[in-house]
């Protein structure tokens, strides 16, 4: 997958959220709201692989590590969103994260990008708080 074939892919799914957007040969991070759900992609030109990223919690500080432990715990038990769970350390934001090597059906791509931002917003609401239960209880 090359810079060309993201821009292309990019511009169908914004096409179809029925959203513009302007990439340019310079840019590598883009982000749109998708309902409630907050997503970027961004392209790495070292790998070709562009990802996507799901929002779904921005901390004020940093978690201590039984809370990591126990979000990374939901994820094995949890993962109905095709991406996997990433936390950021330095923007203290825990997100979802599905990664592209090449060009998608673009019904299919715009499904998956949908499906994860969903997750997203599952992760936020559900299962965040079930994780934040089991740490409080032991």
């Amino acid at each position: 997958m090359n810079k060309s074939e993201v821009i292309l892919q990019l511009e169908a799914f914004f096409r179809k959220l029925g959203k513009q957007a302007s990439f340019s040969e310079t840019a590598n991070l883009v982000k749109v709201q998708i309902g409630e759900a907050f997503v970027g992609f961004e392209f790495d030109e070292k790998t070709n692989v562009l990802s996507c990223q799901a929002l779904v919690y921005r901390f004020r500080r940093a978690p201590n590590d039984k809370v990591l432990q126990a979000i990374f715990a939901e994820e094995n038990e949890t993962n109905d969103g095709g991406g996997r769970v990433v936390f950021d350390a330095e923007e203290l934001t825990l997100y979802l994260r599905r990664d592209f090597t090449e060009i998608t059906d673009d019904e299919q791509f715009y499904n998956q990008i949908n499906r994860i931002a969903v997750a997203s917003l599952k992760w936020n609401s559900e299962i965040l708080e079930r994780a934040a239960e089991k740490v409080s209880g032991n």
